[in-house]
């Protein structure tokens, strides 16, 4: 299954932060306006920061995003960071999410350990504002930096993907799995997380 492609889902918003930082349409200070459409998710439902919009997977966001981009400058992005098949399709707004975009487990460890190293096509500034909004848990021991991620069209799928930094190193995950229900999306954290214990790298 590691092999397999999946629609990376919100997992994608790890470069699309990094695009969207170069292309000037967003910012670390940026203010995210809500439209007032009363969305599915109550965290979506108010203004945001690319910091909570990022914490919250808010669509709305990313597609604001998205449609200043433009599906060219994407293509160019994706084949220029090797990102999964590479491939957007037709729809600006949701090719991460239920379009074209594959990528498997192995493809998102290959991509994060290029973020870590920073061995990635964007500033170095652009990187730490992307790095700094994906911790996800700290402790005295370890740091955490990761994102979830949830296809429910096609094949639904549950991503955790990230790294964790401690006085052990570096190490690298990407876990994935079907995903039934919306009771069964805190299964993606704690399996990472209890699969990190078990190897000793976090305590």
């Amino acid at each position: 299954r590691a092999t397999k492609p999946f629609l990376p889902a919100s997992t994608f918003k790890i470069p699309h932060t990094l695009i969207a930082l170069k292309e000037g349409v967003v910012t670390k200070e940026s203010f995210l306006e809500w439209d007032g459409v009363e969305r599915s998710i109550p965290s979506w439902n108010h203004h945001q920061t690319l910091a909570s919009a990022f914490k919250n997977s808010c669509v709305w966001c990313y597609q604001s995003f998205a449609r200043k981009i433009g599906l060219n400058v994407y293509d160019t992005y994706l084949k220029a960071l090797h990102y999964g098949n590479e491939k957007t399709g037709s729809n600006v707004e949701r090719f991460w999410l239920d379009g074209e975009l594959r990528i498997s487990a192995y493809e998102q460890i290959a991509f994060l350990k290029r973020l870590y190293r920073e061995a990635l096509p964007f500033e170095h500034a652009h990187m730490m504002v992307l790095k700094e909004i994906m911790v996800d848990e700290t402790s005295s021991q370890f740091t955490l930096y990761a994102k979830t991620g949830f296809a429910t069209s096609i094949e639904p799928c549950g991503w955790y993907v990230g790294y964790s930094e401690s006085s052990k190193g570096v190490y690298f995950f990407a876990m994935n799995m079907k995903i039934d229900s919306n009771e069964a999306l805190t299964l993606r954290k704690q399996i990472t997380l209890e699969a990190l214990q078990s190897k000793g790298i976090l305590k």
